[in-house]
């Protein structure tokens, strides 16, 4: 008995010291994995972004990853070819923990050894689960830095992410301190949180949140100061399996914006859209990606030519236009509804408030849209349309295209006088449109 319990612990102690490196044997083929199916969702998106391992050396009880993001786009826009990364992991019984650098991309190298003092500001750190999750803790360090003549004061932020091995989940939370440029810009109180799921390449599910707590700019005069406080957007995505159809909403709000001289309070707007057509919509996102990334492909060959880029961006985009046109058109399906409700904002000179809700009752085509602005009876076969609007009337000051009728069968204007306000309203109901409590008498 006394043998076998010696054997047991002999067994159990060297079990023990090799698992650092039966943990790294394990999670190198979990982390190629990972690469592979990051590649893969790349791909299927349509995108011409990808990343390599470019070396992987595996020792007892730690390893040394390099790896690689190479992308056209990224060339174009920033006139980088890739981004290196190194990352030094150490092996544990739960999976592996990197610190990762990007000591290796010059342009970052020159930056924090000629700039910061060689002090890099930079911490990203990613756990690899031995359940597949991965999840990756960045913060950076306040710093400053000189542009010509103008010192930039960049201050602290930190943002965790988490996916599944597999790139079909995502959720991040963050924050940022924000930046500043002495007496010309300060942006402050940044935070962002997001809980997403993919439905397919172009389709996810889920939430995102962001806010601000104050962006601030200010030129040589009064007209060029810019101001804006207490930002939020909260976005909703949702999809319907069954269905397969999608809806979004988009709330915006801010407690004040402030542009030269003029001031806003109390900001808000909900934008949503409902009964979208999933397979519509992704093939839509599939030309629109294929149109962009071609013009980034493009660009990128001819950077070095500031007229050719023109050119191309000319080309491209009109060329893009009819593609888009062509392709959005058929996401105007029946039951799609746009909504713009919630509206609400403070100006001097009163309140503003508005709610429009617009619905289709079948597939509808562009072409239909021309022959409704001059007779808007021809809309009844194909919208439903409720809204609401009111604003002060010393907003709009004498304005009487407002209060005339402007069709045939108008019993009044598109708004009417009530107090210090004037308002709109517009309902479809029982095949007839009501504008201001009144029926259409259409000729």
């Amino acid at each position: 008995m006394k043998k076998i319990v010696i054997v047991v612990g002999g067994i159990l102690i060297l079990a023990g010291l090799a698992s650092p490196f039966i943990s790294g044997v394990i999670m190198e083929r979990i982390v190629r994995d990972s690469f592979d199916n990051l590649n893969q969702r790349y791909a299927e998106s349509g995108h011409d972004v990808r990343a390599e391992i470019v070396r992987y050396d595996k020792g007892f009880d730690s390893s040394e990853i390099e790896w690689r993001i190479k992308s056209d786009s990224l060339k174009a826009v920033y006139d980088v070819d890739e981004i290196v990364f190194v990352d030094r992991a150490e092996h544990n019984l739960s999976g592996i923990t990197t610190k990762t650098s990007l000591e290796k991309n010059k342009w970052y190298a020159d930056l924090v050894n000629g700039r910061l003092g060689g002090k890099d500001p930079l911490h990203i750190t990613t756990t690899y689960k031995m359940t597949g999750g991965i999840e990756t803790a960045a913060a950076i360090d306040a710093f400053t830095v000189q542009e010509g003549q103008e010192t930039v004061a960049v201050k602290p932020g930190r943002m965790a992410v988490a996916f599944d091995s597999e790139f079909r989940s995502f959720s991040s939370e963050g924050s940022w301190e924000g930046l500043e440029v002495a007496g010309k810009f300060a942006l402050a109180g940044v935070s962002l949180k997001s809980d997403l799921a993919m439905i397919s390449p172009y389709i996810w599910d889920g939430e995102l949140h962001l806010a601000m707590q104050d962006s601030k700019a200010k030129g040589e005069s009064d007209a060029d100061k810019f101001e804006l406080a207490g930002l939020k957007l909260d976005s909703v995505i949702d999809f319907d399996r069954k269905q397969k159809m999608l809806s979004a909403t988009a709330e915006y709000g801010a407690d004040s914006l402030i542009a030269g001289t003029q001031k806003i309070d109390n900001i808000f707007a909900r934008f949503g859209v409902k009964g979208l057509d999933a397979g519509r919509y992704e093939e839509f996102m599939k030309l629109y990606t294929a149109a962009m990334r071609g013009l980034l492909t493009e660009m990128a060959a001819a950077k070095n030519d500031p007229q050719k880029m023109k050119e191309i961006a000319d080309r491209q985009m009109a060329n893009m236009g009819f593609q888009l046109v062509a392709a959005g058109e058929k996401l105007l399906t029946k039951g799609l509804e746009f909504q713009l409700t919630g509206l609400h904002l403070q100006v001097p000179e009163g309140e503003i408030k508005g709610d429009v809700v617009i619905l289709l009752k079948k597939d509808m085509t562009f072409a239909q849209v021309f022959p409704m602005v001059n007779q808007p009876k021809l809309a009844l076969d194909v919208l439903e349309l409720k809204s609401e609007i009111s604003l002060p009337e010393k907003l709009v000051g004498d304005a009487p295209l407002l209060f005339s009728p402007v069709y045939p069968g108008m019993q009044t204007g598109l708004f009417v006088k009530n107090g210090d306000l004037i308002r709109h309203t517009a309902e479809t109901k029982d095949g007839k449109l009501f504008l201001n409590e009144k029926e259409m008498l259409w000729q």
